[in-house]
């Protein structure tokens, strides 16, 4: 078996990735390794005295047989690495191991190390809004892909209390990440998303100084917490390329508006003249000038105010306007029309305000599907950009 050494600190510990096969596929495992027992607790399996902890890595031709035979795969890793299944505590992914990341962080004698993969473009979710897309019975359920699995260790001896209290640090700090990097849910785009639905974490003890608390109040919590978000940060851009500051048009697709959906909306508003060019010509023209525009970042700050001020009137956060009021896009909302004028009219010049009350009040293509202040935003973004596209001949 090939294998990469991953570079770690921490004393009595050692990390590194094993390169081995099941059913003649490659799978890849993170295994730590310790010098002595220590106490864990894992999302999987509890309570637990371990001398090994590892995060393992299934390439998508053994999914289906993972959803079967998941019990039984999870006893053969730990034989299969020659290890004792009691002294083991593993998670499992579907993220490739080869985008694992590690942070580490220290004060004074207190050392803390996490060890992350995620992946969430495809099971992303909001708990507590999306619905479950699965049940478990008599121990077999389905396993996706996206996860964001995380190994947390740490010098210091923690109490049981602590152990499980970190738990919900770690869930804090990786949800924050979410939320910083504007990840939509797989199911609802219209909302982030807080964790991928089959997300695991594994914290190991130390053998140093006692911690009872590890919330966001003490000196322990904070080293949990940005070791945590500094690598799960780092490993859904490796694993899925989302970064902060990532392009706009990237952000817009994510919540299922893409560059093409813009130009045929467009397109259903340009009333055809010679002198400007045919259909074909200026559906060429009109995305580039979209696509030009979603790199300009005053236009980026008007749009990303209004997928903002979207989500606030979604969740009923607006001051006097119910979630349900604010469906219906009431009239009294004018918001959304300034800025989508804004918009319009910083592209186009004055004539597109003109544009803009005629894309309005017609609502073509994808623009008839978005929620109330989105449509307008968009509006203006397109309806400025077609002014501009017609007006350059």
């Amino acid at each position: 078996m090939r294998e990469r050494k991953i570079p770690l600190t921490l004393e009595g510990a050692e990390a590194r990735i094993i390169y081995h096969k099941f059913q003649e596929f490659e799978v890849k495992t993170l295994l730590v390794s310790f010098d002595d027992k220590r106490r864990s607790i894992s999302t999987m399996e509890g309570f637990k005295e371990v001398r090994f902890v590892g995060n393992h890595y299934e390439p998508p031709e053994l999914w289906e047989y993972l959803h079967q035979h998941f019990e039984e795969y999870r006893g053969w890793l730990p034989g299969s690495l020659g290890l004792p299944f009691e002294e083991s505590a593993f998670l499992f992914t579907g993220v490739d191991m080869d985008n694992l990341t590690t942070a580490e962080e220290s004060f004074e004698e207190f050392k803390v190390c996490c060890l992350a993969t995620a992946g969430v473009k495809s099971n992303a979710m909001r708990i507590g809004v999306d619905r479950a897309g699965s049940v478990e019975r008599e121990g077999k359920f389905e396993r996706l892909p996206g996860t964001v699995n995380i190994v947390l260790l740490t010098n210091a001896a923690l109490t049981d209390g602590a152990l499980a209290r970190a738990i919900i640090t770690v869930t804090e700090a990786k949800t924050s990440v979410l939320q910083d990097l504007d990840i939509r849910s797989s199911y609802n785009p219209e909302v982030q998303a807080t964790g991928t639905g089959t997300d695991n974490i594994v914290v190991v003890s130390g053998q140093g100084p006692s911690v009872r608390y590890v919330g966001g109040h003490s000196k322990m919590g904070e080293l949990v917490a940005e070791t945590t978000y500094r690598a799960v940060t780092e490993a859904v851009g490796k694993q899925n390329g989302l970064f902060p500051g990532r392009p706009l048009e990237e952000r817009l697709k994510e919540r299922g508006i893409g560059l093409e959906e813009l130009v045929e909306a467009g397109m259903e508003m340009y009333i055809p003249d010679p002198e400007i060019g045919g259909r074909k010509e200026v559906s060429s023209r009109l995305m580039h000038e979209i696509s030009r525009a979603l790199k300009d970042p005053n236009i980026c700050s008007l749009i990303l105010a209004g997928m903002k001020l979207e989500e606030e009137g979604r969740k009923g956060s607006i001051p006097g306007l119910s979630s349900e009021e604010y469906g219906k896009d009431p009239v009294h909302l004018i918001a959304d029309e300034i800025l989508g004028i804004q918009i319009a009219t910083y592209i186009g010049g004055s004539r597109a305000l003109f544009e803009f009350e005629r894309f309005d009040r017609k609502k073509p293509g994808v623009l008839g599907k978005l929620p109330p202040i989105l449509d307008d935003v968009i509006g203006g973004l397109i309806s400025g950009c077609l002014v501009k596209v017609c007006s350059s001949t």
